[in-house]
């Protein structure tokens, strides 16, 4: 384990244009990049600063339940001479050139009772929202700004839950929240006026979902290893996928086309879905030793997809790949997915949570959580980030 870590430590500066670690003081259960704000810090040079949210583990004796954190982020990838793994200011990793300040600041605080298993974000026109899971949703107005030393209060708590979980979602259009967990409950609330439009009940424990595009329907990863179409015009289950080894835990929407989505299990395999065939997959991956936690679509990048799981990586794939042959690197090797294009084994323990940056200019930057308490940031090489938006648009029908 030393000697993976030693190698890791060595080849980081062939393997991403920035990377770096800062162990918290609580556990770190989740993470989200919060949507680019007109309150942001203006960029110096070559500096941008983006925010993140934190999802922490209660402690006892402590009522700390949610950080947003400001972070200082390269505008572009690190002199190949500075890409060396070290101590810097308040983190190990790649130093920042001419940045004497901390990268990570700690700007304000959130106050709840009990663990704050996700959170999400989404800005719509002239408001910005944060969401955080426990038993109870939190519901934050993040538009006017986060005020340092001034504890977050929610706008809304919304109770209808009656056990934890992990599903949660942002509508792209509509400011509306779902929300899906281990008591089986799918509850939509409108968030103009925090009122519960939509509620449906399931006989399984479900643990994420995602709205469909621009639509008023929902998928929902089920404990069963099904996934649920939920309308929210429809009191029943719209549809369901056939059932797959072990419980769904993630799941993710193609960001271009709609009728296309990804779900993670306990089994390690990835599956891809075309909502308009629903009896089996489209197409399967083996990602992962151990459980996949979380699995996200990038925005930019449609065909780019990472999943995070609890043996430790994050592991990156492209969906291009799919009816490419393996090279004869992989065959001898044997256990690497085709379309693997990058693994993370920044972390030490399980990987909670990640997320991909929400803005545009640096949006194949990750942020991602773990069991050994540490929020690290990284970005892949130019090289491993090589792709064509053409080919993507172009391939995206061929899935």
């Amino acid at each position: 384990m030393e000697e993976e870590r030693h190698n890791w430590l060595v080849n980081t500066r062939v393997l991403y244009n920035f990377i770096s670690c800062i162990r918290l003081p609580h556990q770190p259960l989740a993470v989200e990049f919060l949507p680019t704000m007109s309150w942001r810090r203006e960029a110096v040079e070559g500096v941008a600063f983006q925010y993140l949210a934190c999802g922490l583990q209660a402690e006892p004796g402590e009522n700390v339940s949610l950080y947003v954190i400001e972070v200082a982020m390269p505008t572009e990838p690190i002199k190949e001479e500075l890409r060396r793994y070290s101590q810097c200011v308040d983190y190990e990793g790649f130093p920042l050139e001419n940045y004497r300040e901390p990268m990570y600041q700690c700007v304000s605080k959130g106050e709840l009772s009990g663990d704050i298993n996700r959170v999400r974000s989404h800005a719509y026109e002239g408001k910005g929202f944060l969401a955080a899971k426990s038993t109870d949703v939190y519901v934050y107005d993040i538009e006017r700004g986060i005020k340092e030393d001034e504890d977050l209060k929610p706008i809304f708590t919304f109770s209808d839950h009656e056990k934890e979980g992990y599903g949660l979602a942002f509508h792209k259009n509509n400011p509306t929240l779902g929300s899906c967990s281990d008591d089986g409950l799918v509850n939509v609330w409108e968030l103009n006026e925090g009122k519960l439009v939509y509620n449906f009940q399931y006989p399984e424990g479900l643990n994420c979902m995602e709205f469909l595009g621009e639509e008023n329907r929902a998928v929902v990863a089920a404990e069963d290893g099904r996934v649920l179409i939920v309308d929210m015009r429809q009191p029943d289950v719209a549809g369901k996928t056939a059932n797959v080894d072990g419980a769904i835990n993630a799941i993710s929407c193609h960001r271009l086309n709609h009728d296309i989505f990804a779900t993670g299990s306990t089994s390690g395999v990835v599956h891809i879905w075309d909502y308009r065939k629903l009896d089996q997959p489209v197409h399967e991956i083996k990602a992962h030793d151990g459980s996949i936690v979380r699995l996200h679509f990038n925005d930019s990048y449609p065909n780019l997809f990472a999943s995070a799981s609890d043996d430790s990586t994050v592991r990156v794939f492209d969906l291009d790949e799919v009816d490419s042959e393996p090279d004869d690197m992989d065959e001898d090797e044997g256990d690497s997915a085709n379309e693997l294009v990058f693994t993370h084994t920044g972390h030490q323990e399980q990987v909670y949570d990640f997320c991909w940056s929400a803005d545009g200019s640096m949006d194949t930057f990750v942020a991602s959580v773990g069991e050994d308490y540490c929020l690290q940031l990284w970005q892949m090489t130019d090289d491993i980030l090589n792709y064509s938006s053409d080919d993507d648009d172009e391939n995206t029908d061929n899935i």
